[in-house]
C-alpha cells in the first residue's frame, strides 16, 4: 500500500455529510412505495453499526423519522447503511476497496428484480444506491437474527432453510433470464468477476501453500514415499484445476449463486427458525456458475467432515425438493434447464474437488483455535499480514501440534482432499 503523502482521501468532516436531504427523502420515497404509500421526512440521523466492524466499508444506521398519508403519530424507520472506508484510508486502499463497493452495488439492482419472483423472504431489500455507499432494508428489523456468537457447526435443522434460501436464488436467476430474454453471466460480466480463487489472489495461494503442508504431515501417507512425491509435484497440479471450475460452466446449467453462504452470513427468522428461509447477506463473492458451487460451499463450510458425510443424501433432497417446487411455482421445468435432479448430482460430483479445495483452505483461517487471528491483528499487525498472505505453513503446523481438536479438524479435511486426489488415482 503506498505511504506517498498526497494518496491520502479527505475524511468526512461528520457522519452527518453521508447523505443530503434530497437523498433522504428519495430513500423514503423509496422505502414507502413497497407500501403503496406516501409521506413526508421530518428529519434524519445516522448512527455508526457497532456491531459491524468489517475490513471492507464503514456501517451506519440511517433512521428515518417521517409522517405517512395514513398515520397522524410521527414513525421512524431503521435502514442499513454500507459505505467505502473514508477515514483516514490512502487513496490505494479507497480505490481498491470502490471497487467492491461498486461491485456489490450493482449486484443488488440484480437481487431486487431477483426478489420479485418468490413471495419468500430471502435477502433484504436495497432502496437506495450511490457510487460509494448503499442503503438497505435492517435484517434484524425484519425479524430475523444471527446465529449465537461462537456457533461452529450447524445441525441438519440449521441447514435446511440456507439450502432453501440458495434455492430460491437459483430459481429466480432462471426465472429473471426466462423473463428478460438475457444471459445474467453477459449482462453483469463485470461485476461477477472471480475476487477469491484465482493465482493473484495472496490469500488463496498462501492457504493452498499450507494446506499442502499439512496434507504432507498426514499420518496416512506420512511414511509413504510415493504419496509424498504426488504431494510436493501432482497435487499442486491437481489442485490447479480449481481455477477454471469457478468460472461459467461450459457443460453444466448457470445461475446466479452468492458464494459465501457460511453461518456468519445467514439469519434466521426470529420466531420460525427453521420453517422459513434464512436472509442471506454479504453477495460480494457471487458469481455465475452451477448451483452446485453454492451447494458444495454451504455444506463444506458450515459442517464437520463427518456430519456432512452422514447428511448429505438428505441435504441433497433438501436443497433440489425447494428448487423444483420454485421452478414449478415460476413455470420453469428443471429437466429443460439442464438441471434435472440427475444433472445436478452429477454436477456435484464434477465440482467435487472445488468444494474440498476451498474447505481446507477455509480451514486454516476459520478454524484456528480460539482468538488466534484476532489476537495477531490486534497486537501483531506484521505477523497477521505475514499469515494472511505471505506464509502460514509454520504457523498452521505449530498449533496443529499445540491443538489436537484443530489437528484432528485438518486432517479430516485433508483427508477429504487426498481421498479425491491421491487415493483416487491409486
Amino acid at each position: 500500500m503506498s505511504k506517498e503523502p498526497h494518496s491520502t482521501v479527505f475524511t468526512r468532516k461528520s457522519r452527518t455529510e453521508l447523505f443530503t436531504l434530497e437523498e433522504c427523502n428519495k430513500i423514503l420515497a423509496n422505502l414507502l412505495a413497497d407500501k403503496n404509500k406516501q409521506g413526508v421526512l421530518i428529519n434524519f440521523d445516522i448512527v455508526p453499526a457497532t456491531e459491524h466492524t468489517g475490513f471492507l466499508g464503514e456501517y451506519f444506521h440511517l433512521y428515518l423519522r417521517y409522517l405517512s398519508e395514513d398515520r397522524k403519530d410521527v414513525q421512524t424507520s431503521r435502514l442499513f447503511v454500507k459505505s467505502v472506508i473514508f477515514q483516514n484510508a490512502s487513496m490505494e486502499f479507497y480505490m481498491e476497496k470502490m471497487g467492491l463497493i461498486e461491485k456489490e452495488i450493482k449486484l443488488y439492482d440484480l437481487l431486487n428484480e431477483l426478489k420479485k419472483f418468490s413471495n419468500h423472504v430471502w435477502s433484504a431489500k436495497c432502496y437506495f444506491t450511490r457510487e460509494d455507499l448503499f442503503v438497505m432494508q435492517n435484517v434484524e428489523d425484519m425479524g430475523y437474527v444471527a446465529l449465537p456468537s461462537g456457533t461452529h457447526f450447524l445441525n441438519e435443522d440449521q441447514m435446511g432453510p440456507i439450502l432453501k434460501s440458495l434455492a430460491t436464488l437459483h430459481a429466480s436467476s432462471i426465472a429473471y433470464e426466462k423473463q428478460k430474454g438475457k444471459t445474467i453471466g453477459v449482462e453483469f460480466r463485470k461485476w461477477l468477476n472471480e475476487v477469491s480463487v484465482k493465482p493473484e489472489v495472496e490469500w488463496y495461494t498462501t492457504g493452498l501453500r499450507a494446506v499442502l503442508a499439512v496434507a504432507a504431515t498426514h499420518p496416512d501417507v506420512l511414511d509413504n514415499p510415493e504419496a509424498q512425491e504426488f504431494i510436493a509435484k501432482g497435487l499442486p497440479r491437481c489442485l490447479d484445476q480449481v481455477y477454471w471450475m469457478v468460472n461459467p460452466s461450459p457443460v453444466h446449467r448457470n445461475v446466479f449463486v452468492h458464494r459465501d453462504a457460511w453461518n456468519a452470513n445467514v439469519f434466521y427468522h426470529k420466531e420460525k427458525p427453521y420453517e422459513e428461509r434464512s436472509v442471506l447477506v454479504d453477495f460480494q463473492l457471487c458469481r455465475y456458475s452451477p448451483p452446485a458451487m453454492d451447494f458444495h460451499l454451504v455444506t463444506y463450510l458450515n459442517l464437520e467432515p463427518s456430519s456432512r458425510k452422514k447428511m448429505i443424501g438428505s441435504l441433497i433432497e433438501t436443497y433440489y425438493d425447494a428448487f423444483a417446487e420454485e421452478c414449478r411455482e415460476m413455470g420453469i421445468d428443471p429437466n429443460q434447464e439442464q438441471l434435472s435432479k440427475q444433472e445436478f448430482e452429477q454436477s456435484l460430483k464434477d465440482f467435487s474437488l472445488f468444494g474440498v479445495t476451498y474447505n481446507c483452505i477455509a480451514a486454516t483461517v476459520l478454524r484456528l483455535p480460539e482468538n488466534y487471528l484476532k489476537t495477531l491483528k490486534d497486537k501483531l499487525p506484521e505477523d497477521f499480514h505475514r499469515f494472511s498472505n505471505v506464509d502460514r505453513n509454520a504457523d498452521v503446523l505449530r498449533l496443529m501440534k499445540d491443538h489436537p481438536e484443530f489437528a484432528n479438524y485438518m486432517y479430516e479435511c485433508v483427508g477429504d482432499l487426498l481421498a479425491l486426489t491421491y487415493h483416487k488415482l491409486n
